[in-house]
């Protein structure tokens, strides 16, 4: 069942309202963000990731889902962008349907709002879709450890370089006066995540998905010997099952690795650094568990 959980500085946004006369703005503001945060879980679930509760600040909400979804980057792409379109779409649908509504207070809260909404959410940072959307790009290039650390990185500088010009601007009337906070808020979410525990969850899913079905589809990656298990470790992404050909100097097939293989040698001291060379070495003489 869905948990909806109102962070305690929601109810002093609350109170403000009332005491300003914006109630109205907030109740739409509150069932918008909450109508974006359930695009997202109604879309990981039609990936097969359950999601557990939607948690509302006072600007904005965060869905707080299955771990193991951010070790599959087209999944989190997708996620990602179903906020944003809900939102355009809520926004589309409050201007076409203005003139019978003949609320012009609500149709003019609905459509800001959802604008506001879908266009900052769109902006590259992290942790905003746009930045979720960002990494999920990068991440089938790079990896998902260096995905992260560039988009946060970025989000970071850009937060630091555009800080001065906005709050003058704020203090001009230019740009709203909660946009320097928000800003600030996610100078401190920008942090990165846990890849490796979330590959771990993604593992776990897979299992499942194996016990269920009885197949997965695979991988398949061809190793040189000089690289390094934990050059490969943040490329483990998504519902494929990984399967590792051992090659030596000459391209000749010395011996593969299997996931549950891979996943025991972690579990060994200074495993990121074993090579896949001594890997297959180990191969040889039996000393790597069976598949």
């Amino acid at each position: 069942m869905l948990k909806i959980k109102l962070n305690p500085w929601f109810f002093f946004l609350l109170f403000i309202s009332g005491v300003t006369g914006k109630i109205l703005s907030l109740v739409v503001g509150f069932l918008s963000v909450l109508l974006h945060e359930t695009a997202h879980l109604l879309t990981a679930l039609g990936f097969g990731y359950h999601s557990l509760a939607i948690e509302l600040f006072p600007f904005g909400g965060v869905a707080k889902m299955d771990y193991a979804l951010f070790n599959d980057p087209v999944a989190e792409g997708i996620t990602a962008l179903a906020g944003p379109v809900e939102s355009i779409l809520l926004a589309l649908l409050g201007k076409a349907f203005a003139p019978y509504l003949q609320i012009p207070e609500i149709s003019e809260a609905l459509i800001t709002i959802n604008c506001g909404l879908a266009l900052f959410n769109l902006l590259p940072l992290f942790p905003l879709d746009g930045g979720r959307m960002l990494r999920a790009f990068l991440a089938s290039k790079l990896g998902y450890k260096k995905a992260t650390v560039l988009v946060t990185t970025l989000t970071r500088r850009v937060i630091i370089v555009s800080g001065f010009p906005l709050i003058i601007l704020t203090l001009r009337g230019v740009v709203p006066p909660h946009f320097p906070f928000l800003l600030f808020f996610l100078f401190v979410a920008a942090r990165q995540d846990n890849f490796f525990y979330a590959y771990l969850t993604q593992k776990d899913y897979k299992t499942r998905l194996l016990e269920e079905k009885g197949l997965l589809a695979s991988k398949v990656w061809v190793v040189e010997p000089g690289r390094k298990v934990g050059e490969i470790i943040p490329f483990l992404s998504g519902k494929n099952y990984h399967l590792f050909i051992l090659t030596d100097k000459n391209g000749k097939i010395v011996g593969e690795v299997t996931e549950e293989q891979l996943f025991m040698l972690m579990k060994e001291e200074n495993a990121f650094h074993i090579r896949f060379a001594q890997v297959g070495s180990q191969q040889k003489k039996g000393q790597l568990l069976p598949r």
